[in-house]
């Protein structure tokens, strides 16, 4: 499997379609749609990601941690049970229409923090401490952005955060909250985007059903790609010489 090559690819590569697709659909109407959300709703959310630490996997694993393609594979099985998770509890609020929309965005970002972590640990990191917390942030980020030249640069942050041994480049005790802190805020309002502005069809109830559905799986789909082009780079830079 050639992972360089993967590596690049992604950083080349656009926002999935069916963000693009919504996002360019949504773009008239999305601030009435946000409207209708809770203020604080995502930050909320966000401020708890810790907790997603203890929540339980989304897959077991067993399999090698010294093999690449092995770790790879898992993390496929991670995105692929987001997917199915995440793309059920969708359908299902999407069915209310525009009364259970808002219900489902903490469930999807719940997901989405899980879909991270266990991507983490199919390639052998645990993800604890602020700095690995701080890195779960910038891929949830990585995977909300649909404007390419924001993408850019936020995969230069990341990629300028591991180190040559694949490990995070320190920051402070001092330092580290207050950007978590700013992270927080920045990922609140990519995800808003995101999520608010993809759901605007979801508004009418039982179409709102295939919507919320399909909205949810690509979501976890680009989730998962970010995961696996972060965690790998920090593989592959710790396996050069």
């Amino acid at each position: 499997m050639q992972f360089e090559k993967q590596q690049q690819a992604f950083r080349d590569s656009k926002p999935s379609l069916i963000g693009r697709g919504f996002e360019k659909f949504t773009n008239p109407v999305a601030s009435a749609v946000t409207s209708f959300i809770p203020s604080g709703l995502v930050k909320g959310v966000l401020s708890g990601i810790d907790r997603a630490i203890g929540a339980p996997q989304l897959v077991k694993f067993d399999h090698d941690l010294t093999d690449l393609v092995q770790c790879h594979d898992a993390a496929k099985t991670v995105e692929r049970t987001a997917k199915a998770v995440s793309g059920s509890t969708g359908a299902a609020s999407g069915l209310g229409g525009i009364a259970t929309m808002g219900l489902d965005i903490p469930a999807t970002i719940a997901v989405a923090l899980r879909n991270i972590r266990d991507t983490g640990r199919a390639y052998g990191y645990d993800g604890k401490g602020a700095r690995e917390r701080l890195f779960r942030l910038q891929i949830l980020e990585l995977a909300s952005l649909n404007d390419r030249s924001q993408r850019q640069e936020r995969i230069a942050v990341l990629e300028n955060g591991i180190d040559t041994d694949g490990n995070l480049t320190e920051i402070s005790p001092d330092e580290i909250e207050p950007i978590i802190e700013q992270a927080v805020e920045r990922v609140s309002r990519a995800l808003a985007l995101a999520l608010f502005r993809r759901r605007v069809g979801a508004v009418v109830p039982i179409v709102g059903s295939v919507i919320g559905g399909a909205v949810n799986v690509s979501f976890q789909g680009d989730i998962g790609e970010a995961a696996r082009y972060a965690f790998q780079e920090r593989r592959l830079r710790a396996a050069k010489p």
